[in-house]
This record gives C-alpha cells, sequence and structure tokens, in this order.
C-alpha cells in the first residue's frame, strides 16, 4: 500500500476531529435542551443513567471556579498535542499514536467550546458510582488509553524493528 502524502493525511485526522465535535456537541445540546440541570434519567441511583450537571473545574471537579485560568490552560494544551500531531504525521509515526492524539484533540476541543461558550463544561454519563462524564471526556480519557497500548505493546517492538532492518 502507497504511502499517503503528509498533508492529506493530516487532513483525515482533522476530519475524523470534527466528526468528534460534533457527536459531542450534539450530544450535549439534545441534553441541555431536553433536561434540567441535575435531572437523570432513569435517576441518579441507577447504575447507568444520563445525569445532566455542569462542571465549571477539570477533571473530578478540580480547580473549581477558575474559568480564565481552565480556558487558557486548556487552549495551551490544545495546541501542544496539535504540535504533537502535526510532527508526528510529518515524521510518518505510526497512525495508531495519530489517532489517539485526534480524540484527545476533539475532546479537548468539545470541553473547551463548552468552556469558551457556558464557562463550565456540560457533563451527562453516569456509570456506576464514578464522576459523570461526557463524549468528550471518553475521546480524551479513549485516546491516552490507545497511547499508552501503543507505548507499552508496540513502539518497542517497531524501534526494534527498524534498528533490525539498518544492520
Amino acid at each position: 500500500m502507497r504511502k499517503l502524502k503528509s498533508s492529506r493525511l493530516f487532513a483525515i485526522y482533522i476530519v475524523i476531529a470534527a466528526v468528534l465535535v460534533v457527536i459531542d456537541q450534539i450530544t450535549k445540546k439534545i441534553v441541555t435542551t431536553n433536561m434540567q440541570i441535575g435531572e437523570a434519567i432513569p435517576d441518579s441511583e441507577a447504575f447507568f443513567s444520563i445525569h445532566y450537571v455542569t462542571n465549571d473545574g477539570v477533571s473530578f471537579s478540580m480547580l473549581r471556579g477558575n474559568p480564565l485560568f481552565l480556558i487558557i490552560l486548556q487552549a495551551a494544551l490544545f495546541i501542544i498535542v496539535a504540535a504533537v500531531l502535526v510532527q508526528f504525521v510529518r515524521r510518518n509515526i505510526h497512525p495508531l499514536p495519530c489517532i489517539a492524539l485526534t480524540f484527545i484533540i476533539a475532546g479537548g476541543a468539545g470541553n473547551l467550546i463548552d468552556r469558551v461558550r457556558l464557562r463550565y463544561v456540560v457533563d451527562f454519563i453516569s456509570v456506576g458510582n464514578f464522576p459523570v462524564w461526557n463524549f468528550a471526556d471518553m475521546c480524551i480519557v479513549g485516546g491516552c488509553i490507545v497511547i499508552a497500548v501503543y507505548v507499552i505493546f508496540i513502539s518497542g517492538r517497531e524501534a526494534k524493528h527498524n534498528a533490525d532492518r539498518e544492520d
């Protein structure tokens, strides 16, 4: 299979990120339009529910009450991760971490849109006793897990394979 040019690959990652951001924003709009803050369907005692809450902090409600700081921090992290993705694509790094970074970028963008627009993030997925989260959070965590799997199971083998080819 012939390798795609880096500009074409980067365009694919941008489209994937855009689709994920749209999914995030649509799911949040459905919740905010049809539910009241604090409302849970079926109810907050169920193992799984749609539970509309807001979070003006970061993970686990840390750093609450600092909206401008969080906007700046999240925008800076967004730019850093995007720059890493650009470098990975240019260097023709394995597609798995590139896709993972794309998911992280999309999740960060979805939550950043909320922070800029609303000064808080809309969360609505409740599972067990875990804090309520949203689709963007799922993209971020999923991307981090994929990167961890790549680093633990693939990158070392890939480096060894490349070293063996150079010998």
